[in-house]
């Protein structure tokens, strides 16, 4: 999923009032400092301050779950203007910019103009566009980080991008997710005119689209800037479908899944995230260091148990595939040369007698009408491969189809979606 973050232009105000108020707050400082590079009365007539505003994008993308909201905890954002060119200057040096709202008022809005007084690590002031310097360049990132943490941990820079923090893997269990840390998410966003239909998000390639019927934003103002936000982290699934063909009882399920990987050197965890903004983007990075998984209980990606039970009379077709109790999938680490296998239960048939295939995987019991198979390997027979690389915001989902199940005959494919679904909802007008 994805969140989206916009920037909006305000109504033209007063050139000579935009003067007074950039030189009393140059005053108020003692001296500009070196991030106020913008001289707001050095803009062409009819300048407008820069605000922030959230609007929700649509993404025919399954979401993918979260039970936090990252948007309501603000974001730190550094702009520049004339990038690329000899007058590159800055114009935000990590801005913290707050989500505030005012009850009284009917507001919300994303503010970042004010003083340590108004809770923010030092003074912001207001920022203006200006028409001669395009292109604009911003770097985000979201949630906030804490204001004690961001000068002395974190580079939000034009050539560099540093987040201290550990980024941790996900398993299920019964459809029960562990707790897994995607802790902050980058955004990238390039303005090269003045056009309101042409700026770029940089780690798609794709420009924004800023059709409102689509994106669900409030506002009427006519220049505004989203910067939607990607996943550092990728997201993997497994979904299971048959097209047997032949009559089948009642109760005729699957339960007892187990995926587990079985390469060596699978990544569980990554701390802190690097990446070289003068020569790639915020998406490919890499860790200072990884935890490897250290046992087998570490490696059990997904498991259910018999009181989960898959119906395959109902999951014949890939539209109604059975998701294995984790539909929206589980955090991992960005990696190469994973290999998977996976163990389920079928419940229903009814062979003559009892069988194990000459590999021992598969073995029926006719006592009990279940076929037991054991570390079936996960493959892409489109591609003939074994082994699979996830990538930065990325869903993978892994497809098993089941033609027949003696001798088992299954199709596999692997999936790749873009991860791009929006990650939280605020209301917001700030026209109000």
């Amino acid at each position: 999923m994805q969140k989206i973050v916009q920037v909006i232009s305000n109504h033209r105000i007063n050139k000579t009032l935009s003067w007074w108020i950039g030189a009393l707050l140059c005053v108020s400082l003692t001296a500009c400092t070196s991030d106020s590079t913008i001289q707001e009365e050095d803009v062409d007539d009819g300048s407008v301050p820069m605000q922030f505003s959230q609007a929700v994008m649509s993404a025919p993308v399954r979401r993918a779950a979260s039970t936090t909201n990252y948007l309501t905890q603000g974001f730190l954002v550094s702009c520049w203007k004339g990038f690329g060119s000899a007058k590159k200057s800055v114009v935000m040096d990590k801005y913290e910019v707050k989500y505030k709202t005012d009850p009284w008022a009917n507001l919300s809005k994303w503010d970042y103009v004010g003083s340590t007084t108004e809770g923010y690590r030092k003074t912001q002031i207001e920022r203006y566009w200006d028409s001669n310097a395009f292109p604009y360049r911003f770097y985000a990132i979201s949630p906030c980080p804490a204001a004690d943490s961001i000068d002395k941990y974190f580079k939000l820079t034009d050539i560099e991008l540093v987040i201290p923090t550990t980024y941790v893997y996900q398993t299920c269990n019964n459809g029960v997710l562990t707790a897994g840390a995607e802790p902050y998410m980058p955004a990238q966003v390039e303005c090269p005119n003045g056009s309101n239909e042409q700026d770029v998000d940089l780690l798609n390639k794709k420009i924004i689209s800023k059709d409102r019927t689509q994106n669900g934003a409030t506002t009427t103002y006519d220049r505004y800037v989203a910067l939607p936000f990607h996943h550092i982290t990728s997201k993997v699934r497994f979904a299971i479908y048959n097209n047997y063909g032949k009559e089948t009882p009642a109760n005729f399920y699957l339960y007892n899944i187990k995926v587990k990987v079985v390469s060596d050197n699978f990544v569980t965890e990554g701390h802190g995230y690097t990446a070289d903004l003068a020569g790639s983007d915020m998406l490919h990075g890499t860790f200072t260091t990884t935890t490897k998984a250290a046992n087998d209980r570490q490696k059990l990606l997904l498991q259910t148990d018999a009181t989960k039970q898959g119906d395959l009379n109902k999951a014949t077709d890939r539209e109604h595939a059975y998701y294995c109790e984790c539909a929206d999938g589980m955090l991992q680490i960005p990696q190469t040369g994973v290999r998977m296998t996976i163990s389920f239960d079928v419940y229903g048939l009814d062979y003559k007698s009892d069988f194990t295939s000459t590999d021992g995987h598969i073995v029926y019991d006719k006592a009990t009408k279940t076929i037991h198979y054991t570390d079936i390997a996960i493959k892409d027979d489109k591609n003939n491969i074994d082994s699979f690389d996830w990538e930065s915001n990325n869903i993978y989902t892994y497809v098993l189809k089941v033609s027949e199940f003696y001798p088992l005959t299954i199709d596999f494919s692997a999936e790749l979606t873009p991860w791009t679904y929006v990650y939280g909802n605020i209301e917001t007008n700030l026209e109000k």
